[in-house]
C-alpha cells in the first residue's frame, strides 16, 4: 500500500529481544516520520494497535494484530523517543520474527482528530532497513 508522505509515521529500533511468549522488546525505540509535525502529544505510558492482516493473509488463518505499548516519552531532534517499548500480539514470534535492522511503517490517515475514534487500529507493514517489504 502506498502512504501518502504526509500521514507517514515509522517505528525504529536498535535491537530487539524475544524474552516472553508473543512479546518483542523494542531496546532504543523511536517515531520518525512527516506525520509528527501534526500529531498531538503523547501520553508518557500508552499504546496503539497495530494492524498488519494484509501482510501476513498468506501465514495467519486470521487478522493478525498486535500491540506497541511504550513508558516515558522524550521528543528531541524531530523524533520521539520511548524509554521503554514493547510490541505485544498473539503471533508476534510465531511468524518471522522482527530483526535489528528492520522497521515498521504506519499509515495515520485515518487518524486525524475528527477521524480517530472511529479507526482504532493503524495499518502497518514490516520492512528492512533497506526499504523494502519484509514479507
Amino acid at each position: 500500500m502506498k502512504v501518502l508522505n504526509k500521514y507517514r509515521l515509522e517505528l525504529h529500533w536498535n535491537t530487539v529481544e524475544y524474552n516472553r511468549d508473543d512479546v518483542a522488546v523494542l531496546k532504543d525505540a523511536y517515531f520518525e516520520g512527516p506525520v509528527l509535525q501534526e500529531a498531538a502529544q503523547l501520553n508518557e505510558d500508552d499504546s496503539l494497535v497495530m494492524d498488519m492482516t494484509n501482510q501476513h493473509m498468506i501465514f495467519m488463518p486470521d487478522y493478525y494484530q498486535a500491540t506497541l505499548s511504550w513508558k516515558g516519552v522524550t521528543y528531541r531532534d524531530g523524533r520521539i523517543y520511548f524509554k521503554e517499548a514493547h510490541i505485544k500480539g498473539k503471533h508476534v514470534n510465531s511468524i518471522e520474527t522482527l530483526k535489528n535492522n528492520d522497521w515498521i511503517l504506519m499509515d495515520c490517515k485515518e487518524h486525524e482528530m475528527s477521524t480517530h475514534v472511529f479507526h482504532l487500529v493503524y495499518w502497518a507493514e514490516v520492512h528492512n532497513f533497506e526499504k523494502e517489504k519484509k514479507f
